[in-house]
Parts: C-alpha cells; structure tokens; sequence
C-alpha cells in the first residue's frame, strides 16, 4: 500500500508540471467543441499544423474530453492536456486532395444538430457552413491560407490516427496517402504540450476560422 501511494504521488507530481499559461479564456466544453469553432479546439490544431509543418491542422471535436473553460492566466499542466486529450491518438500527415478535403469538412459538419464529434476543428483553412442545408452540402468558401480551395492540389493535413483511419465517418480522409503514420507518429497530446511550452503561452483566439451562416 506504501508503494502503491508512493506512486501514485510521483505520478500526480509527474503529470502537474506545467507546459504553459492560458493567455485567453481556453473552452473545452463539449457542446461548442463539437458545434463551432473554439479555442482549445483552435489550439490543438494549431500544434498539429505547427508541430508537423503541414498545410493544415485538423482534429475531431470529440476527441477534446475536458469539458470546462480555463480562465485567461490559469496555469496548464500537462494533467490538462491528457485530459483533453485522453485517448492516446497519435498525430499523422496525410497527402490530401482539395476535393478530399471538401468531403471531409462536410462530413464534419454533417451531424452538427446531434453535436456530434465529428465536428472539425482547423488551423490553416477556413471555411462557413449552413446546417440548414441537406448533410453533404452544406459547406462553403473553404480557403486554405489566403487561396481558395484547390480541389485538385494535394494538401499536408496533420491529423489524429482515429479519423485518419475513417472513425467519426471520415472516410474521405482513408483516401489521403499517408506521408507519416502511426510507426512515426508523435502522440497528439505530446506535440499540444511541446507547442504551448515552445510558446510559454496557450493562446488560440477564436478569429472566423469556422463561420456559421
């Protein structure tokens, strides 16, 4: 039992190191993660992007699982982050077509009324959408950087090993040809941690990336 406590108090001192300091208001909770753009969602795809050096960063809403707001100075921990990011998903790069891409962002934003998790949050594109049109048609002017989408150029797309593989209904993304994969793979929750203490600050402002008509 004495070892047992031993290690479980090395393990909470292990996990409560912090990585960084919230510079804004940071919401995990999971009705806006899964609906609309926000900035842990902002954040974590930002190191996916950065992290990587690919064209865009792209994570599934239902995989953030804190499910809080953490005020602007709070202090984040690496505690934090695996609690956001629970799972254990590894981060890959894909080699993605413009149209694939297309199909993916619908896909993300075909269940949104259900609030469900496959609701996509991006760094490096942004796009607008209307949950009052048919599912599969509902997105619009996607521009990835300052150019509008190429639906035939391949695009760098950091993502998480889950939906890579089709989870959430991502099946266009199964399409992309995988540039690093999971043998090569960093795990998400790693590269979210080196960002932020690369940064010393976690900040990821909501700024149009995701705009709903």
């Amino acid at each position: 039992m004495a070892l047992a406590t031993k290690f479980n108090s090395q393990l909470d001192e292990s996990l409560n190191i912090a990585v960084g300091k919230s510079m804004l208001m940071l919401d995990s909770k999971r009705a806006n993660v899964r609906t609309k753009e926000t900035t842990w969602g902002n954040l974590i795809a930002d190191a996916l992007r950065s992290e990587t050096g690919a064209d865009i960063g792209f994570a599934n809403g239902g995989g953030i699982r804190g499910d809080r707001t953490y005020d602007a100075g709070t202090t984040i921990t690496r505690k934090d982050v695996l609690t956001e990011l629970p799972f254990g998903n590894v981060t890959v790069i894909l080699g993605l077509t413009g149209a694939d891409l297309q199909a993916a962002l619908e896909n993300g934003v075909s269940r949104v009324e259900d609030v469900a998790g496959r609701f996509p949050q991006v760094s490096g594109l942004t796009f607008s959408f209307d949950r009052k049109m048919k599912a599969g048609s509902r997105v619009s002017n996607v521009m990835v950087g300052a150019q509008a989408l190429d639906v035939a150029k391949v695009y760098k797309v950091a993502t998480n090993d889950y939906i890579a593989g089709g989870g959430d209904g991502y099946k266009a993304l199964k399409k992309g040809k995988m540039l690093i994969d999971k043998s090569a793979a960093t795990h998400m929750a790693t590269m979210v941690m080196n960002y932020i203490s690369a940064k010393g600050t976690g900040s990821a402002k909501v700024s149009g990336r995701i705009t709903e008509k």
